[in-house]
């Protein structure tokens, strides 16, 4: 071989030698790398031969040296019990070829033994397929298994929890509505096994499902279901999307309705009964008002005539008293009968300009002398505003109001006055009475309730005035309000919607009131003797001349005496006569006959919204029996004029 050649051989081992040397340093460094790694990991590797005898090992963790293990078994290193609990596994991966896994303790039996979970797999020859050995991991599981057991005994608790509710609990697969868990409550009710299918027994509707599917969840649904037993459930289902061994699902919880439905129906069906009751007894008394008033009606006339002939002083103190005990019972007769009639929807509203300062001052007409009896000071403030209200029921709140002022104040004042509010006034009546706790603000709108009348004295009211206030006040769309101090004083208020009125109205309300029936024709229709003859005797005290009649024939005979085309001033009917006929027959007949819109009233005991429908469409008002004189008195005064 020439000098060159040997230089050029010579040059070509170098730089396979540098090419060795670079493979070598790269297998070393990927060696320490991987090394690095191994230490950085929890987790032991190791190769074992047939004999599983060690070959390569890495466990720094466990404190083992390599050079110092090779060739030894695990009976060589280890306890003789993981010994040979590892060996049975390693022998028959051996054996059968296929890699096992397992979790196993350091010491068997301790509960308190660390944990490492085994990982054993075959080595083979590349070329023969051959098993020649093993190749073990292990890696420290201990914290895992710990969390695990945690989590198990929680659910565990949960189950026990779950179980031990007497409200049905499901856990529900999310996607496919399998049941994955119940308690005994679910299971009573819906007879569940798992897998089971929930929701298609349920026939929730599309929308509820497309809750579920959307991940939503349902809140307090209301269902009935018929359980296995035929009995019907009114249950409520609520779900809320959770995790469940790895799964999406849902908590459902169920509650039981069935009993609260079942004692709410009969709460319904008493109140109903109730109600029926109550409205039957309303009824009753609103349809046989008649004939109840009419008696009170003829001894109230009856005894303002018998005023005029009684001479002596002892006479009029007797007639006196049974004029107060008549107005007592009619008082509280008329008291019932009107909250019989609010309770029935028997009282018709009728709105209309309302001139504040004209129902001042009959109010104050009527109350001053009683007031200056007890030795009250009564105010009113004068208001020149109009409301838009029914004028009957404004005046009913505000004359109970103030008599309820004066029947509880002993000393000071009493003052009824107006304040606007916007578009609406606030009536108001303030007195220096006993005043209310605040405890009895609403006992004192009950039927019947007083304070400091312990001894039922009539004199004192009979406890009906603000239950029938509160009553026209809903009527009227207000609301009765109350401000009071103890031993102060009280101040009862509402509000009402004002209005504007034109000048000429203003003009006739201004020449309204005085005693105008000195002279006046009077056409009085009652069919019973006792009651014309007293109101024939009232009429002609107060200057009227009175025709009498009990039935239009008998009223046309008069027309036919009388050579005038207004041959009455008024007409004043009672509306129950004989036969089928009525007062309201009677009065709309003869202005038809006569041609001439004659000014009427109509007196009843009946109180049907009917009847008040009826006078309403013919413009003739209603006064209900009985009827006192004085308030006989001022309607006939107001019909006139």
């Amino acid at each position: 071989m020439t000098l060159p050649d040997q230089n050029n051989r010579l040059t070509a081992l170098e730089a396979e030698n540098k090419q060795l040397k670079e493979e070598v340093e790269r297998v070393r460094l990927s060696e320490r790398r991987f090394l690095d790694a191994l230490r950085l990991s929890p987790m032991a590797m190791c190769h074992h031969d047939r004999d599983l005898r060690y070959t390569w090992l890495y466990n720094g963790h466990m404190g083992f040296v390599q050079d110092d293990v090779i060739g030894l078994t695990d009976w060589d290193i280890l306890d003789k019990d993981l010994a040979d609990r590892m060996g049975t596994i390693k022998r028959r991966v051996l054996e059968t070829g296929r890699g096992e896994r397992v979790e196993m303790p350091t010491v068997a039996g301790d509960e308190n033994s660390e944990y490492f979970d085994l990982v054993v797999e075959p080595l083979k020859d590349e070329a023969t397929g051959d098993i020649v050995g093993l190749s073990c991991s292990g890696i420290d599981v201990t914290q895992d298994r710990r969390r695990r057991e945690a989590y198990k005994a929680s659910e565990e608790n949960l189950r026990f929890i779950f179980n031990a509710s007497p409200m049905p609990i499901v856990v529900v697969e999310q996607h496919d509505d399998r049941v994955l868990f119940f308690n005994r409550a679910a299971q009573a009710v819906f007879n569940l096994e798992n897998n089971q299918k929930i929701f298609d027994e349920l026939d929730l509707p599309a929308d509820v499902r497309q809750n579920l599917i959307d991940q939503q969840g349902i809140e307090d649904y209301k269902l009935s279901f018929s359980n296995p037993a035929g009995e019907t459930l009114v249950l409520t289902l609520s779900c809320t999307p959770i995790f469940y061994d790895g799964l999406s699902a849902f908590l459902c919880t169920f509650h039981n309705l069935t009993k609260e439905v079942h004692y709410q129906r009969q709460l319904e069906e008493a109140k109903e009964k109730a109600e029926l009751a109550s409205l039957a007894k309303s009824q009753f008394l609103a349809a046989a008002s008649h004939d109840l008033r009419q008696p009170l009606h003829a001894i109230g006339l009856l005894l303002g005539v018998l005023e005029q002939h009684i001479p002596g002083p002892e006479g009029l103190q007797v007639l006196e008293r049974v004029m107060t005990s008549l107005e007592t019972m009619n008082e509280l007769f008329s008291g019932i009968l009107d909250i019989s009639k609010l309770d029935a929807n028997a009282v018709l509203v009728r709105l209309e300009p309302v001139n504040v300062a004209r129902c001042f001052e009959v109010l104050e007409d009527e109350f001053a002398p009683v007031a200056a009896r007890k030795g009250l000071q009564l105010v009113f403030v004068k208001s020149s505003l109009w409301i838009l209200s029914d004028p009957l029921q404004f005046d009913r709140i505000l004359r109970n109001l103030i008599a309820n002022a004066v029947r509880y104040t002993q000393s000071g004042r009493i003052i009824v006055g107006a304040r606007r509010e916007g578009e609406r006034l606030r009536i108001c009546v303030l007195d220096t009475g006993i005043g209310i706790e605040e405890k009895d603000y609403e006992i004192i709108f009950q039927e019947f309730r007083q304070l400091g009348n312990r001894e039922r004295d009539r004199r004192k009211g009979l406890g009906l005035g603000l239950a029938i206030c509160e009553r026209v006040a809903k009527l009227l769309k207000t609301k009765i309000q109350l401000t009071s101090v103890l031993g102060k004083g009280s101040m009862f208020s509402f509000d009402v919607e004002t209005c504007e009125v034109d000048e000429s109205e203003r003009a006739n309300s201004s020449r309204a009131g005085g005693s105008v029936l000195q002279g006046k024709r009077i056409l009085f229709i009652e069919d019973e003797i006792d009651v014309q003859t007293a109101t024939k005797y009232m009429l002609e005290a107060w200057g009227c001349t009175t025709l009498l009649a009990a039935t239009e024939r008998e009223a046309l005979e008069f027309c036919k005496q009388v050579d005038q085309r207004l041959p009455f001033d008024a007409i004043v009917a009672d509306y129950r006569l004989r036969g089928e006929e009525t007062g309201l027959d009677v009065i709309l007949s003869l202005r038809r006959k006569l041609e001439v819109n004659t000014p009427s009233i109509v007196l009843s005991g009946e109180t049907a919204a009917s009847l008040i429908r009826k006078l309403e469409m013919q413009n003739v008002p209603l006064l209900t029996k009985p009827v006192m004189p004085a308030d006989l008195r001022e309607a006939l005064s107001n019909l006139v004029t």
